[in-house]
């Protein structure tokens, strides 16, 4: 699946690419965080999504209504959103944040 990022600090993250000042995120938070991007770049489809039940991707409701989230592991969840490109009508995953889940 093509990933894309609405997020430029996620993306230097994801990309190796330095970012300024102190990281938001420990490293084992962000080495999960690729692991789990790799993961669905892996996946040809949102439906196998839910195949993958350490992912536990699932719709979001209330104010994220229209977002799905992916788990990164216990505490954090990737904050995604899916788009269709329209000539070929393939899914393309949107990161949009990266949340601490229980906070």
């Amino acid at each position: 699946m093509k990933i894309r990022f609405n997020n430029d600090y996620l993306e230097a993250f994801y990309t190796g690419e330095p970012v300024k000042g102190k990281p938001k995120y420990n490293i084992e938070v962000i080495e999960k965080f690729r692991k789990a991007v790799k993961k669905i770049s892996a996946i040809d489809s949102v439906k196998e999504l839910y195949k993958f039940k350490g992912l536990n991707f699932e719709a979001l409701k209330g104010d994220l209504k229209g977002f799905y989230s992916v788990r990164v592991d216990y505490h954090y969840r990737l904050i995604v959103s899916i788009e269709k490109e329209e000539i070929s009508i393939k899914e393309i995953i949107i990161i949009e944040d990266l949340t601490n889940h229980y906070q």
